[in-house]
């Protein structure tokens, strides 16, 4: 499962994710991570056995969890398939289909954000 996790100033520097790991059978996996004195945002993939009842463990201790499916959206109106795009990606999530239009796998990106900012007609954006 992937989300975006959200934390406020006060739980910054508490354990929580580390307290997780070692009470649950999870994989956690740190794909982005924005976070500072203020708060900040991670997302996360998470797996294994009881991820359920780590989810749960996190909100309880003030995370706020938002499961996502999608990490970039194209905007199928503003992109023009020039491909700026696809030598930036890190880990190929964006290849070229078939049809020659830009593609974008789900299960291999991470949100880095990359894409967004190479792209001229501003067509990819970073869900949240």
């Amino acid at each position: 499962m992937r989300a975006w996790l959200r934390f406020s100033p006060i739980i910054v520097n508490e354990t929580i994710i580390s307290d997780t790991m070692k009470k649950y059978d999870i994989n956690f996996n740190i794909l982005r991570a924005d976070i500072s004195p203020r708060g900040g945002k991670m997302l996360v993939e998470i797996d294994g056995k009881q991820v359920q009842e780590s989810i749960e463990y996190i909100k309880k201790r003030g995370i706020e969890v938002n499961p996502i499916k999608k990490v970039v959206k194209k905007d199928d109106e503003k992109c023009v398939d020039c491909g700026a795009c696809l030598s930036l990606c890190p880990v190929k999530a964006i290849c070229v289909m078939d049809d020659w239009e830009i593609g974008i796998d789900d299960q291999l990106c991470i949100g880095c954000g990359f894409c967004t900012s190479s792209c001229p007609m501003k067509a990819i954006s970073v869900m949240e």
